[in-house]
Order: structure tokens, then sequence, then C-alpha cells
């Protein structure tokens, strides 16, 4: 029985449930102090004045660093970059200048962390004080057009002003989503470690080990195989760990100046303005279409806020150069302005969450503006053809989602009229939107290793960020090897083995597991080769193409030939027989097509009228995400994006406050997130297949493309239940009433 395909637990679903797995803060260290970091209280200014005498003399401190003796760092590199990517450029403890709220001051390093925390209270502080810049309407008017980050700021294909003006049906709309945070259950620690040799072992959660690697290797000036990362687990990235924070290079600097390991664990409110988060939008869409519904025009722009030195760019309006055909023309541009904040950073999903909730409820104002059914007017804007590119889509299922996934949501009985449905005293609504993702793609390496026992080794320098890393690298390469599952073990999480990109942009499987199916295949093939011409081949004569490999045994059709890896490495006085894959795709816009990821997601709201709130009452959601390796996971990742976009849509919002410059609900309690009374049963269904110029292995990027299109069909719910139409995410009770 192939190994792909099927659902299939996790492997190391057993070591989590039983607190067996070790996270980053859970590696025994001998010998180990704490650090904890005093944060600057303003959000502009400088430091006027700093006493550490009495943190110093408090029990158990073993040092107090500021910016006075904190040893100096190289620059991080412009621009950024995702082979050395720096989650901001400017480095802590470096000056006395202060650019946000929760800035590191001070670092006191202790022989626990009770002791450092105390004593980081004796720190005492004056300020220069000087008002910061925050993100507002106003503050558009000081918005500026970025350099390039990750794609074109600005694009345009046709004339899309001149086809907006010529249609018969316009509109033109404003709308807004709030800074957000990741708020990941296990919070950003970093233990550094070094040797008499020199060398740095750092154990952190990190979705990029070699990324991280290359990034400390630069600021510290340290040679990169003088640096180990390990990272077994993460406890939730989705984003945030994808790139080195301050906290990190202090922890790694400090455990050198002390020759002695230190261990820097973040507070749940550091966690709100030391390592990211998702900055608000303020986006503005313009269509044009004929009265049928078919576009004549688009126009999408989008401000966002970065930090003073930064710049970041949200992309808000990437996803209206792709999802659907205008006849005139698509233009989009992106601007940013500067405020007092640490950098933002990618969430899941970056980019493509914020600004399909700006297309896809400006789709649905524009089928009530030309009476056309939300999902006839999708399936008259399909397209076969990139509208950016010009490239034909490697496979598009947008048609298959939408059809499929309204018959399972049970779209045909609808009635299109709002405040027409019912249940009880409670306003039913139905709201439908449809996603691209970008399919990214990345070099990796992997070795695969047959044993004289009959098992296999799989060795991959990728990271576990909690979507089922072991369990599906773990079947491809039992598919490949025609070996049983239990027979492969995976090894993952260390920098001491071969080369992987960062567990971002949904990339994982793609890329690691075909740079593990290459391995696989090497090893198979160099099997091969012993059985048909190896020391007394058991299948001597044979050609390789004849051989096959199932069931942990090569055998030949149509003749009694069969010999075990086992015996084939026994035979040949091997212990083991080595495979290595090297994948080095082109980038993902220098292909012979566009490839994405797609999917139609339908969402029921049930809304109680007196009170405005907003309760989810339905989902279903269709994918196409190509072959799907392990439907078990999958669903898993399905509806874990969901609940994220539930989260999106009505729920999570990040407070300023405007005079002080700093987020105010840093905590799980001033911040909601979706719990599961929130949820009721979500359906999932995948309408993709086998995606070969996607990947060799044919799987398509998944997991952050299922949180895409939650809020705005949740959104496009909401109309269709109240007739109010909502701009501004999160939709909270006060909004509606």
């Amino acid at each position: 029985m192939s190994a792909i395909g099927q659902p299939l637990s996790r492997v190391d679903g057993r070591l989590k449930v039983t607190g067996a797995a070790r996270y980053a803060a859970d590696i025994p260290i001998e010998d180990l102090a704490h650090a904890v970091i005093v944060h600057s209280t303003i959000a502009n200014g400088r430091v006027a004045s700093l006493d550490t005498t009495a943190a110093e003399r408090a029990p158990g401190v073993v040092a107090v660093f500021t910016y006075r003796n904190m040893p100096r760092m190289n620059p991080t590199p412009k621009p950024w970059s995702h082979l050395h990517p720096q989650g901001q450029s400017y480095l802590p403890l470096q000056d006395d200048s202060i650019h946000y709220a929760g800035q590191p001051i001070a670092l006191v390093v202790a022989a626990s962390r009770d002791q450092a925390e105390h004593a980081g209270t004796l720190v005492t502080v004056k300020y220069e004080v000087q008002r910061p810049a925050v993100f507002g309407p106003d503050s558009t008017k000081t918005a500026f057009d970025p350099p390039q980050f990750l794609w074109p700021v600005s694009s345009a294909v046709g004339n899309a002003e001149a086809g907006i003006a010529a249609g018969e049906v316009k509109l033109e709309r404003t709308y807004s989503t709030a800074d957000r945070h990741h708020n990941q259950i296990e919070p950003h620690v970093t233990a550094a470690v070094w040797d008499s040799t020199g060398t740095l072992t750092l154990y952190t959660p990190t979705q990029y080990l070699f990324g991280e690697r290359a990034l400390v290797s630069i600021v510290l000036g340290l040679a990169p195989e003088k640096i180990t990362i390990v990272s077994h687990f993460v406890g939730g990235g989705y984003g945030g760990k994808a790139y080195v924070w301050p906290h990190t290079l202090l922890a790694a600097l400090t455990a050198r100046v002390l020759n002695r390991p230190v261990r820097l664990q973040l507070t749940r409110a550091q966690m709100y303005s030391m390592v990211g988060h998702q900055p608000a939008t303020i986006q503005t869409l313009a269509l044009g279409a004929r009265k049928d519904g078919k576009l004549t025009g688009l126009r999408h722009e989008s401000t966002s806020p970065t930090s003073v030195f930064d710049n970041y760019i949200e992309y808000a309006a990437n996803c209206s150069r792709f999802l659907w055909s205008a006849s005139g023309g698509i233009a989009t541009n992106h601007r940013i302005v500067r405020t007092n904040r640490g950098t933002p950073t990618v969430m899941r999903p970056p980019h493509e969450a914020l600004g399909h909730f700006a297309l896809e409820s400006a789709m649905d104002e524009l089928a009530y503006s030309c009476g056309v059914d939300p999902v006839e007017i999708r399936l008259l804007n399909d397209t076969d053809v990139d509208p950016y590119s010009g490239r034909p889509f490697s496979t598009r299922a947008m048609r298959k989602c939408l059809k499929e996934g309204a018959a399972r949501f049970g779209w045909e009985k609808r009635t299109p009229e709002p405040r027409s449905m019912r249940e009880g005293r409670y306003l039913i609504g139905q709201g439908v939107a449809s996603a691209i993702y970008t399919h990214w793609r990345w070099a990796a390496k992997a070795r695969v290793t047959l044993s004289r026992d009959g098992t296999a080794l799989v060795e991959a320098g990728t990271q576990e960020i909690g979507t089922g890393t072991y369990t599906v690298m773990q079947q491809v390469a039992a598919d490949t090897l025609g070996l049983p599952f239990d027979k492969v073990s995976v090894r993952i999480g260390d920098t001491r083995l071969p080369y992987s990109h960062g567990s971002i942009g949904s990339a994982t499987m793609a890329n690691a597991g075909s740079s593990i199916m290459l391995a696989a295949r090497a090893a198979r093939e160099k099997a091969i080769a012993l059985a048909t011409t190896g020391k007394d081949a058991p299948l001597a004569g044979a050609a390789a193409r004849d051989v096959l490999v199932s069931g942990g045994a090569l055998t030949l059709a149509g003749r009694n030939a069969r010999v075990t890896y086992a015996d084939l490495l026994t035979r040949n006085g091997l212990s083991t027989l080595v495979g290595d894959g090297d994948y080095d795709p082109v980038d993902e816009d220098k292909g012979p097509k566009a490839i994405f990821s797609f999917s139609a997601v339908f969402a029921e709201v049930r809304v109680d009228p007196d009170l405005g709130l907003v309760r989810l009452n339905r989902f279903v959601g269709a994918y196409d995400a190509g072959r799907i390796i392990n439907p078990k996971t999958a669903r898993s990742q399905a509806i874990g994006g969901v609940i994220w976009g539930v989260g999106q849509a009505l729920l999570e919002q990040s407070d300023i406050d405007p005079m002080m410059g700093r987020f105010v609900n840093r905590n799980l309690s001033g911040y909601l997130v979706p719990t599961n009374a929130d949820i009721p049963q979500l359906d999932v269904l995948f309408v993709g297949e086998f995606d070969d110029e996607a990947s060799p292995i044919g799987v398509k990027g998944m997991g952050e493309l299922t949180a895409v299109s939650v809020a705005p069909a949740i959104a496009n719910a909401v109309y269709h239940a109240t007739g109010k139409r909502i701009r501004e995410l999160p939709i909270t009770l006060d909004k509606l009433l």
C-alpha cells in the first residue's frame, strides 16, 4: 500500500500530548544563566540617564548590559533577503535612541530567571521624550512609495482607469484591517551555548534554521560553520519565528562575554513589541464592470505602517494582480507610513489575507450592484491565464472549488436578499469568497540512508512547526523507497543536516518534500544498480526500469526473482547505502507557467439583531493545493486556517495608545482569539490534482491558503444577514448596532 495519500496520524503526536517533546526552553543545559530584558516605556526619544547600580548588586545577578557595555554588532544586510532574514535592521543596545515602546534598554543576567526579573525592576531610567508617530487615516498623508521588498511595489496591466470608466457599473470603496499579533503558545526563547572551540549552539524555535544561522553569522562576525541552530519542535510560528529578532542576538553575545550558557525567554507582553506583528492596512478598491458583472477595470491601492528604520511592506494589493481577469486593465500600488513601532513582519497569511478581505468584499458588493449571484460573478471572471504575467496557470481548479464547494454548502437554497433568512429570532447570512496564494519555490537538500537492518533514515535541515512535517516526510520517503511506513524515520531540526529553506510561504512540503523524494529515489536507484550489476546480483541482466520496489524488496515482474534491501546490502558487504537529493527549482516568476494555489470558501453566520453578536454557524472550504500527501494532516491545517480566519474576521485587533505609541492589550485577556466554543463543525474538501510544474511530488502550498478568504466570506455573510456592509475588521458588535 502506498504511504502517500493515507490519512496517517502524526508520528510525533504521542510525544507532544505526553509532554515528552522537547521544545527550545526544555533543553537541559548545565550552568545555565537566565537573561531578562528591561524595555522602554516610551516609543520615541532617547535615554537621558540609566542607573544599573542597584540591579548589579541584587542577589544572583551575574551582569547587567546596556548600550554602554554591550559588544558592538555588525549591521544587518540591506536590502532584506530570504537568505538572511532579519526581523528588523535596528540592533538592540547599540545606542541611546528609542524608536519604539518595548525596545530593550538593559539586559539583566542572573542565576535564575526570578532573580533576573527582580533585578530588572531595580534599573532606573530617565528619558528625553518626543511624541510618537502612529498609524491612522490622518497619517496616510505622510505615506511614501517604498523600495521593492518582495514583489514590485506597483503594477499596471492595460489601462485600469479607462477600464473602470468604461464600466456600466462602477464602485469605489475603502476597507481597513487592524494590527494583529501572532500569539504563539510557545514564547520566543533562545538558549546560547559556546564551547571551547568557539562554536556557538543556539536552541531556539525557528521556522528557518539556515536563515537564522546566516543572519547570526553576519551580525556576530562568525563563520557559519561555527554556528549550530537546533530546533526540533516549534510551538507555533505563523511567520513570527521565521526571522531573527533582537533577543536571539542578545543571548548569543552575552553568553560569549560571560563564557557561560544564557537563556533568554520573552514574556507574553514582550512578544507584542519585540518579535513583529501584522500591520494594519487602509485599502481602496475601484471596480468597473458590465451589467452582467464582467470586470472591465480594477484598481487596488494599500497603505500600511512600518518602523522608522525599515521599509516593510504589507503587499495587500498583490492578490488583485492574479485572481480575476479585467478586460480593460488592472493596477495596484502600495505605500507605507513610518511609525514608532517595531518592524512589522509576515503573519499567517501575510499580504493575501488582508488584500483578499478588500478584493472579495468589493466583488460581493459588485455582485449585489449588478444583481448577479456572488458565485456566478466569480465564475464569470475566472481565467486560465495569469492576468499579470500572461502565462497560463499550471493548474487552476477555481471553478471546481466554487462549484463543488457551493454544492456541499447548499448554496442553491440561499435567498439573495439581505435580511431574508432567519432562524427564530436570529438573522442568518451566507457568504462566499475565493482566494489565490503564491506558490514559493526554494532550493533544498536531503539525505536518505538505507541500513542493513532494512530501515531508512531521512535527514534534512527543515523544521517541524506543528504541521505534521515528521509524518509527511516519512510518507514521501517510504513511498519512494517502497518501504513500510514504520521502517522509515526522520531527523530534522538541526543545521548539521543538509540545507533546507525556511518553513514559510506554505512551501515546506513542496520544497523539502521534493528534496527528500529525490534523495530516496537516488538511494533506490543505487540499490537497483547493485541488484542488477553488483556482487552476486540477484536480478542480473534485468533493465533498471523493469525492477519493482515494494514492501522493502526489489522484484522483477514475470520472474521469480526477489531481494530485500537488507539482503542486498549484506550480499555486497555494505552497512548502509546513501542517496542525496538536491532540489534546485527555478524561481516562481521565471517558469513557463504561473503556479498558485486556489480556494473558495462558504460561511454561514447567525447574528443577534439586538446585540449585534456574530457567530459562525457553518463553514465549507474547497481547496486546490495540488496532490494531498496526507488527508488527515492536511485537514488539520485547513481547519486551523479557518479558525485563524475567524479570529481575523471577528475578534483580533491590537490597539495602540495614540499618545504613548504602545500596544495596550498585550496579553491573552485583552487580545481575543477564537476558542472551541466559537467554532462549529468545519467541512473541508480537496479538489486539486497532481501539479508537476509546482513540484516533483505534485503538491502546492496549502497551510496559509486555508486562512486567506475566511474573513471576507464571513463579512459577506454578515451583510447578507443584516444588510449592513462592514468594511473594517474585525467585525465587532459596535459596528453592527
